[in-house]
């Protein structure tokens, strides 16, 4: 856990932390969040006062890698945590290639946790976001040139995986925000270049690709029954 806010995590009781959805909608535990965030309250070391906000840089990031999926979904939901968290996937501008790979690590990780209500406020965040059309999209389009190993590729793609199955099955409707037509092309072309020899790795992504096309459709039907109760009856017209 990050120093400075090991009480600083989820209660355990979540139906008092998720009201409201989406980026920007959801509003943590008041200013400065958790217990002893508010005046008069302990700050970060035991001192009075307002607690240092958290960074999540690449330092942390990388201790946080180390956690269990449970300590990883609790610390990036936390009250005090999630507005870095937030502005990690939403607003940071500049990450290199380490970077980028080390943040799809823990969020892939994340993915094994125990608490659904959790990982859908983390989830929340990652459709059409600055992570995704920002870092995770370039990302994938120039892995060809990446100087990662290729086994530290195929675990990569692995990962990205893990990450696209679980935002189709619960926001399906995000089909078209999520990077998996760039995961299908990059994973095509580095398996044609000799690059990649995972098969079975190519086979995920092409059920993947599957999987987004059939939501689509299944989205696409639905919005075209609602059209269609929706037009007007005209006079004489069998239905």
């Amino acid at each position: 856990m990050f120093s400075g806010y090991r009480d600083e995590r989820n209660s355990g009781r979540p139906g008092g932390e998720f009201r409201g959805r989406g980026r920007g909608g959801w509003r943590g535990g008041g200013r400065g969040g958790g217990r002893g965030g508010g005046r008069g309250g302990r700050g970060a070391a035991g001192s009075s006062g307002s607690q240092r906000p958290v960074k999540l840089g690449f330092k942390a990031l990388q201790d946080l890698e180390t956690k269990t999926p449970d300590e990883i979904i609790l610390d990036l939901t936390s009250s005090r945590c999630f507005p870095a968290t937030e502005s990690l996937l939403t607003e940071q501008t500049f990450m290199k290639e380490d970077f980028i790979v080390l943040v799809v690590n823990i969020l892939s990780k994340a993915c094994d946790c125990s608490s659904k209500e959790y990982l859908l406020k983390l989830l929340n965040l990652l459709p059409n976001s600055v992570f995704f059309n920002y870092h995770l999209r370039p990302h994938l389009n120039r892995l060809s040139a990446s100087r990662m190993s290729p086994s530290d590729i195929a675990v990569f793609l692995r990962n990205v995986v893990k990450i696209m199955n679980e935002l189709l099955r619960r926001y399906p409707n995000s089909y078209a925000d999520l990077p998996v037509p760039d995961l299908y092309c990059s994973t095509t072309m580095l398996f044609t270049a000799g690059q990649l020899e995972d098969s079975a790795l190519v086979n995920d992504v092409e059920e993947l690709m599957k999987l987004r096309n059939e939501k689509a459709e299944e989205l696409k039907k639905k919005e075209d029954e609602k059209q269609h109760r929706r037009k007007p009856r005209r006079d004489g017209e069998n239905f």
